[in-house]
């Protein structure tokens, strides 16, 4: 990972790149409003400050209005109705989120960051987005590129970047109160800011949370309540207009407990055993960014950043990962032809892994490297009309060697009301510490039955291989968008995704379990060998259309389509058995948005959404509505009332093949949220 800049119509001011405020002036955006400003800039495409609409990238943002006039408590639930984004809750404080497929508790190919700082756990290759209780209200928008973004952000972002972004401490003075309450969940979260001096800005938060979480078909309880809470602090500091200095720290604590099927470690009673499953997880970061415009054509950033986990889950399956991290980035406006940026990075990765008797390591302590440079360089072909952007990610580890992720982009605006774009981008994913080093034992196939023929019972082991390579992605992409008048937009983006040497499961070598004082087997163990030798392709497209009926009601379509392909194993004849099976994904999304101001204090806020089948599970379709309605007290106070998910009293989101639990479901609620500022 590595720094976004600012770019030339900043250089009156330094300011965060992450966080600058949003009517700092450009010499492209003079005229615009702050509100189309916040829909329409993005820094997560090109790493550096840039209208979405002159990107040649897929690219989203949920603005600051956006995020007020939800629904949602939680950041996953913010990306609900995202065009390519999957969001599927699965357990207790377990989030499935990806871009574009292989959706997975921890989706494996999607990076994610707050404020520059990446959250991407390396151990198991994915994000833990209960973690992430940064106050709702703290945050500036959050931007989603859907699609490669490699060739600046490295491995492990094959299939798309959120960039959370939280406001400028100047932007948050005073204190801040939300707190939200009902029947199943209470949270509540205070900001307090303030100015230590002309240049001295701070922020300081706290949030907790209780959540009775998921439930059975009967509609009871699955496990007691997720409990947990965080706090922190941001400070920045320009002592002058050049040079400008960002420092944060934040820590958060939860605990839970989620049914889990585990496999009888006792071979005379094959099968399972329902168990409670007691987790809990603890994480602290701290990150300091220097930012200097040198001159009106040169500006660079650097950033370090620590951070620090210790997490519990699946029958006492425990982790230490530590991360500290030093990027150095540059952006040179080299010319009225060439826009350039540049940068370097160093990583170190430390973890410490230990399981019960059914997770166990090779490897159990393990530290890992990272160097890397990129660049990348905006060539300017028609001023204002065609641009053509090159560059590549340049990184070596201590597993997987060198690895080389270039792109290519052009973007074409023929007309003032029509802008074309397109990409091919090769990216690549690095096998997690449990792909290298991990031995599972989480299933049991019950003998005589259709899945094991055989008298004895079969017990599968997944066997981490250490010599694994990265899996690769060549990804086609192509876009549109449409100014249609009126205040009406139209966004079109599609894509085909090539995967090559992507982890898989291949059976091998099968063994007697005996057990004393038995004398004869009494079962058989399989080893089945998680190996980087698999193929897929996926293909889609997405939708999104935007507008205003009325100057008092704004609406939002979205629609995403996504398809796939998994060749044949040769060596099996059947198709590849993907550890992260693409039947996780929905064929179709659909989500409808209605915004609508009643007078000057009363609001009403919807999203319906329309989720196809999951053949993995299987799932079934579903549609859920959001509802929200808001009044506006003179003192300047918000009152909600707010329903969740009303259309049926509970539902099935997401199951995850990679271990046995009880089905689990989202139940409908009903909240009131108290807002208020002063």
């Amino acid at each position: 990972m590595s720094l976004p800049l600012g770019s030339k119509g900043y250089a009156q001011s330094v300011t965060d790149p992450w966080n600058a405020p949003q009517d700092a002036p450009s010499n492209d955006l003079l005229d615009v409003s702050l509100e189309d400003l916040l829909t329409l800039e993005s820094t997560s495409v090109a790493k550096k400050r840039q209208r979405v609409v002159d990107s040649a990238s897929a690219v989203y943002v949920i603005t600051q209005e956006d995020i007020q006039r939800s629904a949602a408590s939680t950041i996953p639930e913010l990306l609900r109705g995202v065009p390519g984004v999957e969001v599927g809750r699965q357990t207790n404080g377990g989030y499935a989120v990806t871009i574009r497929g292989f959706n997975s508790r921890l989706a494996n190919a999607l990076l994610v960051m707050v404020d520059g700082r990446s959250q991407f756990v390396s151990t198991l290759s994915g994000v833990f987005w209960d973690q992430l209780m940064v106050p709702i209200g703290d945050i500036e928008r959050i931007e989603i590129v859907r699609g490669p973004g490699a060739s600046l952000w490295g491995a492990n972002s094959s299939n798309g970047v959120i960039n959370i972004i939280t406001k400028h401490s100047a932007d948050t003075g005073g204190v801040s109160l939300d707190v939200r309450a009902g029947p199943r969940f209470q949270q509540g979260s205070l900001s307090y800011g303030g100015r230590l001096s002309d240049a001295l800005n701070y922020r300081v938060y706290g949030t907790v949370r209780h959540d009775n979480g998921l439930v059975d078909a009967d509609g009871d309880d699955v496990g007691r309540r997720w409990q947990g809470g965080a706090a922190g602090t941001r400070l920045d500091w320009q002592p002058d207009p050049q040079n400008a200095a960002t420092f944060q720290l934040d820590y958060a604590k939860g605990s839970y407990d989620n049914p889990l099927l585990q496999v009888n470690e006792d071979l005379t009673n094959p099968g399972y055993s329902t168990i409670r499953s007691r987790d809990e997880f603890e994480s602290f970061s701290v990150l300091g960014r220097w930012t200097q415009q040198a001159s009106e054509s040169f500006d660079w950033a650097l950033q370090a950043q620590y951070n620090h986990i210790n997490r519990c889950e699946l029958g006492n399956a425990c982790f230490d990962w530590q991360l500290a991290d030093l990027d150095l980035g540059f952006h040179w406006r080299a010319s009225d032809v060439h826009d350039i940026n540049f940068g370097l990075g160093a990583r170190v990765l430390h973890d410490e892994l230990e399981g019960p008797y059914n997770v166990r390591f090779t490897d159990p302590v393990d530290t890992d490297y990272w160097l890397s440079g990129y660049i990348q360089d905006d060539i300017s072909l028609i001023p204002d009309t065609l641009r053509l952007t090159l560059g590549t990610k340049l990184e070596y580890n201590n597993f997987t060697g060198v690895e080389v992720q270039p792109t290519a982009r052009i973007f074409y605006k023929p007309l003032p009301e029509l802008a074309l774009w397109s990409s091919v981008t090769r990216a690549v994913r690095t096998p997690s510490r449990m792909e290298r080093a991990a031995q599972f034992n989480f299933t049991v196939e019950l003998p005589n039955t259709a899945t094991n023929p055989f008298p004895l019972p079969v017990y599968p082991v997944l066997l981490g291989q250490a010599d694994r390579g990265s899996e690769h992605l060549l990804a086609y992409e192509a876009g549109a968008r449409f100014d249609l008048g009126g205040n009406w937009s139209l966004d079109l983006a599609g894509y085909y995704n090539d995967y090559r040497k992507i982890t898989v499961t291949v059976p091998g070598e099968a063994f007697p379990l005996f057990q004393d004082p038995v004398p004869y087997p009494l079962g058989l163990g399989l080893a089945l060998d998680v190996k980087g030798i698999g193929r897929a392709k996926t293909w889609g497209g997405e939708a999104s259309l935007s507008g205003r009926i009325m100057p008092w009601w704004k609406v939002r379509l979205n629609y995403s389509h996504f398809d796939f392909h998994v060749p044949t194993d040769p060596q099996t004849g059947s198709p590849y058995l993907l550890i992260f099976p693409l039947e996780g994904s929905p064929r179709h999304q659909v989500s409808l948005s209605n915004s609508v101001d009643i007078g000057s204090f009363f609001s009403v806020d919807s999203q319906l959404r329309h989720v196809s089948r999951l053949a993995q599970g299987p799932v079934p379709a579903y549609t859920a509505l959001d509802l929200k309605a808001t009044y506006r007290l003179p003192n300047g106070a918000e009152l909600s009332l707010i329903g969740n998910d009303l259309l049926q009293a509970r539902h099935v989101e997401f199951t995850q093949p990679f271990y046995p639990a009880p089905m689990m479901y989202v139940a409908r609620t009903i909240s009131a949220q108290l807002r208020f500022r002063f």
